[in-house]
């Protein structure tokens, strides 16, 4: 895999393949312009030298020693045409377009068509994880609390990518900066209104009146031991429990539950790639490679 070096944000990456997308930032930028610092170096060096020997008088060689490159791998001191790639964190593998890309941290863009892999993530990995340990007997109460922290968290990273690339008013990206996920209908309307983002669509208003009310009761996990208090009725309408009352979930609400964070996902990483399209020529011949195989 070859490294890359953003020449906006200085994150490096690799890849098996051109990048034309930073991973961490974005940036859309020719193959040349992601070269690393190292690469320069050698690019320069390498030039440096072709314009020495074509200044030289004299017939003769002008060698780049490449043995010495490469068994220089352990010694303290390098050859001049020396440098390496550093191995990161993370295989990004996009099943869009079929490309990878090895990143620092978890979560980001694909190198070559753009598209974020949080959905895939969550599709892929976390989901499944969830949902073995519900056929395991759970704790169920705690799978919920989990599934909902989930989407928190990839509805923290797309919203933070949006506050850092849609222009809005200082005001409203603070507020936007700010904002918690852990109210379904409150975070709804913002994304709705802000972005035209309906992370709601294509649900039945039973299954928005479900997710919403265990959105509620994930506070409660979380912060109230389980417990029903005031607060959680008045906010989540739940007139089931009284206060003090400790809440419990089942197999099947939390199998629900976890469903249904898909579908929000969903809604999310569509309405930001409607802003921030992918490119759609790698993933067209990613199809097309797919189909004749």
């Amino acid at each position: 895999m070859f490294g890359h070096q953003c020449p906006a944000c200085d994150g490096y990456w690799r890849s098996r393949g051109p990048s034309l997308t930073c991973p961490y930032c974005n940036i859309h930028a020719g193959q040349h312009d992601f070269l690393t610092t190292a690469q320069r170096s050698y690019v320069q060096q390498y030039c440096d030298m072709l314009n020495d020997a074509l200044a030289d008088e004299k017939d003769g060689d002008h060698i780049i020693d490449m043995d010495a490159v490469a068994d220089a791998v352990r010694a303290t001191e390098k050859p001049a045409f020396y440098y390496t790639e550093e191995s990161q964190q993370h295989h990004l593998a996009c099943r869009h377009c079929g490309s990878v890309t090895d990143i620092l941290g978890k979560f980001g863009y694909c190198s070559v068509c753009g598209t974020r892999n949080d959905l895939q993530e969550l599709e892929e990995k976390t989901i499944p994880e969830l949902r073995a340990r519900i056929n395991g007997g759970g704790p169920y109460e705690a799978c919920v609390k989990d599934a909902v922290a989930a989407f928190d968290s990839l509805a923290g990273l797309y919203v933070r990518q949006l506050v850092q690339r849609v222009p809005m008013t200082p005001s409203r990206k603070g507020r936007i900066a700010k904002m918690r996920f852990h109210n379904l209908q409150v975070v709804a309307a913002e994304l709705k209104s802000t972005f035209d983002i309906d992370i709601l669509g294509g649900m039945r208003a039973e299954e928005i009146e479900f997710a919403t009310l265990l959105f509620h009761r994930r506070h409660v996990y979380e912060h109230k031991g389980g417990e029903a208090d005031e607060k959680y009725i008045a906010d989540s309408g739940d007139v089931s429990v009284r206060p003090k009352q400790a809440l419990h979930e089942t197999q099947q609400s939390a199998h629900q539950l976890a469903t249904l964070i898909v579908k929000l996902a969903t809604n999310l990483h569509r309405g930001f790639h409607d802003i921030f399209p992918p490119d759609q020529g790698p993933i067209k011949t990613h199809a097309k490679r797919n189909a004749r195989s």
